[in-house]
């Protein structure tokens, strides 16, 4: 909340991810000053109040520009497949291979 605003430094942070992972720390007053100290980036996501996980979630979705909505995992265990209604979920068929 008191960072830089996402959108200012989202192009530098994406070069980043390029470069090696990144390591997201979510959180207000119960984060301790020495991680704010060592960070390379404070980053915020506007200015007003809001929960930490929509703070993630922005921070993702302009991180990776909404391509992990459409992202397949390799090698899943199980698959959801979308519907209108109701969850199903299926496990990939091992003898496909």
């Amino acid at each position: 909340m008191y960072g830089l605003p996402v959108q200012d430094v989202e192009a530098d942070l994406r070069a980043a991810n390029a470069a090696e992972p990144l390591l997201v720390v979510v959180g207000g007053e119960k984060v301790p000053f020495e991680v704010y100290d060592r960070a390379d980036y404070n980053v915020a996501v506007t200015n007003q109040p809001h929960s930490e996980v929509a703070g993630l979630a922005v921070l993702l979705d302009r991180l990776f520009d909404g391509a992990e909505l459409d992202r397949e995992w390799e090698d899943a265990d199980r698959v959801v497949v979308p519907q209108a209604t109701g969850k199903k979920v299926v496990e990939p068929d091992d003898d496909a291979e």
